[in-house]
């Protein structure tokens, strides 16, 4: 018996749908804008990494959750260096230079097919928010808010002590359990649920820095050793691109426009 129009149709129809759901479960990614799946907070994008990345309100970006941790920075291959202190696979990537971190970041597109990049100062600036500190409006800042200079600094022998770069102060009576780098995500999000947008590793942006145009860029957020009260939500750090410090990282974004290939 030949088949007939409606039944071809049926498969046609059978056919779209099935093509359909396989574009939106590989990894060339669904709806939403740009091929990426929607995300929210609460339902963030998750790449094969098995980084989580939520949206920033008022951007076409959608930002990693957590600075990037050795683990993943070593999955592309490019070696490491990895500090004078202790590190685990779930800290944040140190001694990484803004190149590196462009470097990776364009290893990570490839890979996926989707434009990862640094974050812009202006983006850094939305996901951090507006209050005078990234744990909210009061000095010294509650304990366990972030990985700053807290007590637990006290005990660092004098070698310890020479891997401090940003000063010998502590602040306050403040503590968050970690004398150098601790795990990403250890302490609390923000609403956005963006975690360690305060402490734990500076972490660079795509920009030049506005004073230092051509020479230097942007890095954000504070470290592990910061005791500084002018470290301000608004605050920022600059380096020279090729550097890197035991205190400074990076975390990544994705845009949220037509994939990258």
């Amino acid at each position: 018996m030949k088949p007939t129009f409606a039944i071809l149709l049926g498969l046609a129809a059978t056919t779209t749908l099935l093509l359909s759901h396989c574009a939106t479960t590989t990894g060339s990614g669904g709806g939403g804008s740009g091929g990426l799946p929607p995300a929210t907070k609460e339902s963030p994008f998750v790449n094969s990494l098995g980084m989580k990345f939520v949206p920033v309100p008022g951007t076409k970006i959608l930002m990693c959750t957590t600075e990037t941790t050795v683990a993943q920075y070593q999955a592309a291959g490019m070696g490491y260096e990895p500090p004078k202190f202790s590190q685990g696979s779930d800290h944040p990537a140190v001694n990484v230079s803004w190149d590196d971190a462009k470097a990776w970041c364009a290893w990570l597109s490839k890979k996926e097919g989707r434009k990862y990049r640094l974050p812009t100062d202006a983006e850094w600036s939305a996901a951090v928010g507006r209050s005078a500190y990234p744990w909210g409006n009061q000095w010294p800042p509650p304990s366990n808010c972030g990985n700053y200079a807290g007590q637990e600094m006290r005990g660092c022998t004098a070698a310890e002590r020479e891997i401090l770069f940003e000063g010998f102060g502590i602040i306050g009576s403040f503590s968050d359990r970690h004398k150098f780098t601790g795990p990403v995500g250890s302490y609390p999000a923000n609403g956005l649920g963006l975690y360690d947008l305060g402490g734990n590793v500076w972490e660079w942006c795509e920009d030049w820095h506005p004073k230092y145009r051509g020479e230097h860029h942007v890095l954000r957020g504070g470290s592990w050793s910061y005791d500084n009260r002018k470290d301000l939500a608004s605050s920022s750090q600059h380096f020279y691109p090729p550097g890197i410090l035991g205190g400074y990282g990076f975390r990544c974004v994705v845009e949220r426009r037509d994939s990258a290939r």
